[in-house]
């Protein structure tokens, strides 16, 4: 249902919520993003709210200013900002520290190195990792997801409009579990898109084009892709019985307080609390 709401369906929402109480209201994309922040923030002072994408949620807090409603702040993923598209300055709107807020909760490794220690075999965890190009596992997946976070950042650059929404990484797996199958990316890629494979040149041309300027892998990899490359990792090689949702609630689970002091997202959260005098978060 959320994808059918419009910015004012949202606002009158929080406003008449906001009638009943004084509580600040964080507006965020979706229910991961709920399930990510809420440990970490006082409900007796702040709730946070599924806006259902960052087109109804910016318009959202667009259409708060110009109310004059300044208890509506709103967290929004990174996605290709500062890359592609510049930063939206609007006073309230708060970042993700990555992609998105499950890209944000996988770079913070000791939560991936947690999880593999839960869900897969230990003995062949070790012997996977050792027998990869790899040092990590956190290394591993990250490599596996980078090529489809550059594909998606090539074909959005382009123009491509190449279908790489929740991208099936398990069948572009290569049988050794060390990467992805380069040509069974692009196969898959154009197929899901309903293009000729003909066009398949000039996609690779296009993306070795981009490649040769990207530097910071971690920048272009979605939660979605890391997870589940994650997920599908522990599973083939490693002994895991998890389902991919299983090991990816585990992995959110795992954002620690810790964490929350590195974030420069919940620092943005605790700024924004302080403003309206309210200490919102609970790890101090």
């Amino acid at each position: 249902m959320l994808d059918l709401l419009t910015a004012d369906d949202v606002l009158s929402h929080v406003m008449m919520l906001a009638d009943t109480n004084d509580l600040l209201y964080l507006l965020v994309e979706g229910d991961t993003d709920c399930s990510v922040i809420d440990p970490h923030l006082d409900m007796t002072l702040c709730d946070t709210l599924p806006g259902g994408g960052k087109t109804v949620v910016l318009g959202a807090i667009r259409m708060a200013r110009e109310e004059g409603f300044n208890r509506l702040a709103a967290v929004i993923d990174l996605d290709w900002v500062d890359l592609l598209y510049p930063k939206d300055e609007e006073e309230g709107v708060f970042y993700t520290d990555y992609y998105d807020i499950d890209a944000t909760v996988f770079f913070q490794e000791q939560n991936v190195l947690r999880v593999a220690g839960s869900f897969a075999n230990r003995s062949q965890l070790r012997s996977h990792i050792a027998n990869c190009p790899h040092s990590t596992l956190h290394e591993l997946v990250t490599h596996i997801a980078f090529p489809v976070g550059a594909l998606r950042f090539t074909s959005e650059k382009h123009r491509l409009q190449l279908n790489l929404r929740d991208f099936p990484i398990s069948v572009t797996l290569n049988d050794s579990g060390t990467g992805i199958d380069f040509d069974r990316l692009l196969d898959v890629s154009l197929r899901r898109s309903g293009k000729e494979l003909e066009s398949k040149e000039e996609v690779v041309r296009l993306y070795r084009q981009e490649r040769a300027a990207m530097s910071e892998i971690e920048r272009y990899c979605s939660g979605h892709d890391l997870l589940s490359a994650l997920a599908t990792i522990l599973h083939r090689k490693c002994g895991s019985k998890a389902s991919s949702d299983a090991i990816a609630r585990a992995v959110r689970g795992a954002f620690s307080c810790s964490d929350v002091k590195e974030s420069s997202l919940f620092s943005a959260i605790k700024k924004w609390g302080e403003s309206h005098g309210r200490e919102l978060l609970t790890c101090l």
